[in-house]
């Protein structure tokens, strides 16, 4: 299968959606685009499609467990994510609001440029919420929405090539 790249804008969020003919995940992203996740915190919604359950060492390193989600501390190495596949990831500039989370649902395999209740609900938490990243890795694409217009340019160069 030949590598697709999917671009697109709403409500001041740009978003690449590439699929390079295998399943992807965010580990591999991570590793290349670090700058993506560190200093800032991530909203685990769904890794490998599920809930992701935090170990008692996690929660001890400033993982906190908000409804569904998982929230980490600032990252300051990626070694600290956990990247299973099929995941689903908010990355904000500081800590969420926490009432406000629990209104994540999935998104995985999300077209977020169609129709319909799904996507309005989308866009609707990502508005409310204002997070820097919303990153969805599916099988056999990965989604990055972003507001941040460098990292924006610097993938889309990077997965155009």
């Amino acid at each position: 299968m030949t590598a697709e790249l999917h671009t697109g804008s709403r409500l001041g969020y740009s978003a690449l959606d590439w699929n390079e003919g295998y399943d992807v995940n965010l580990r591999d992203v991570i590793r290349q685009h670090p700058q993506l996740v560190l200093g800032r915190y991530v909203a685990i919604a769904w890794s490998d499609s599920g809930r992701y359950h935090l170990s008692d060492a996690e929660i001890a390193g400033g993982w906190q467990p908000v409804g569904d989600l998982a929230i980490s501390p600032m990252v300051t190495d990626i070694a600290q994510l956990p990247t299973p596949g099929f995941d689903e990831w908010y990355v904000f500039e500081r800590l969420p609001d926490m009432t406000t989370l629990s209104r994540f649902s999935s998104a995985i395999a999300f077209q977020p440029f169609g129709d319909g209740a799904k996507v309005d609900e989308f866009w609707s938490q990502i508005a409310d919420l204002r997070p820097v990243h919303a990153l969805l890795g599916g099988c056999p694409s990965l989604l990055l929405i972003t507001r941040d217009t460098a990292v924006y340019e610097r993938l889309l160069a990077h997965y155009s090539v």
